[in-house]
């Protein structure tokens, strides 16, 4: 009876410590929000000082009681006059810059190709998904992250970037008759863009037309790719107690062509500006 007891004790103590690892460790980073890390842009380090005793004596205005509603509807017109201002100011940026740069419009559900802030293609967003750890951020946090553009540190794709066609010279003239003479229009593959960006944000696009045998094959298997990534620093999480704040993800849904023509489009050396 004895033994009967202390095994059950053991067995609790063990399953209490297991799942306070998991929820602390692996579940919370997930689903609750992480610190983003912040932008340098000199237009907002003269703001600062200025911004952050606004912000105190709002934060302090409205921990009284007798604040009134319009105080609080001014502080959020506040904060959106903000967080305007830092995506014109990105936006600004990029513009005398001689590279095409991509503009995620979360809000109108938009995708502009743009270069020297004039608009070459334009895509509406079918799907939207935002990750917890950026659309839980409604204060200087979240301007911070967002105050100058985003660049692209590595890109994985079920499609090329680039398409060669090789062909062999013919030898006579005969040879050369008989070769077509119009070129053979190349297929599309199906489309699944990974794009990791500095200040721990990743992007990823998807088609919305339902993909083929084999581009299902390359898609299922990025994703387990990722996927298996993810599992893996979870387990490394569990060993050493210590888990990395969650890379806050941006997931879009857009036609197949769309999808195909901004990859295609776009410099290796992507830039990227956010208006949620």
């Amino acid at each position: 009876m004895k033994n009967k007891l202390t095994f059950w004790f053991i067995t609790s103590v063990l399953i209490i410590i297991v799942g306070y690892s998991l929820t602390s460790i692996v579940i919370l980073p997930v689903l609750t929000k992480n610190i983003l890390p912040k932008a340098s842009v000199r237009i907002l380090e003269d703001k600062a000082k200025s911004d952050k005793k606004e912000k105190n004596n709002v934060v302090s205005e409205s921990s009284d009681s007798s604040v009134s509603k319009s105080s609080k509807d001014e502080a959020m017109k506040l904060f959106e006059l903000r967080r305007r201002e830092v995506f014109l100011h990105s936006q600004l940026e990029l513009a005398n810059e001689d590279s095409m740069y991509l503009v995620l419009d979360l809000a109108n559900n938009v995708a502009f190709l743009e270069m020297k802030g004039i608009q070459l293609h334009e895509c509406h967003i079918l799907k939207a998904d935002i990750s917890n750890s950026i659309k839980m951020y409604h204060t200087e946090s979240l301007l911070n992250w967002m105050a100058e553009p985003f660049t692209v540190k590595h890109i994985d794709a079920t499609i090329p970037k680039i398409v060669f066609i090789e062909k062999i010279a013919p030898k006579d003239t005969i040879e050369a008759n008989k070769a077509s003479a119009e070129p053979v229009a190349t297929r599309l593959g199906d489309v699944f863009i990974v794009m990791d960006f500095d200040r721990n944000l990743r992007l990823v696009i998807s088609q919305s037309e339902k993909p083929d045998d084999e581009g299902q094959k390359i898609i299922s298997a990025m994703r387990a790719k990722y996927s298996q990534a993810e599992i893996k620093k979870s387990v490394q999480a569990l060993i050493k107690l210590n888990r990395e704040p969650a890379m806050p993800q941006i997931s879009i849904v857009m036609p197949k062509t769309d999808a195909t023509i901004f990859y295609k489009a776009l410099p290796v050396k992507l830039k990227m500006i956010i208006k949620m």
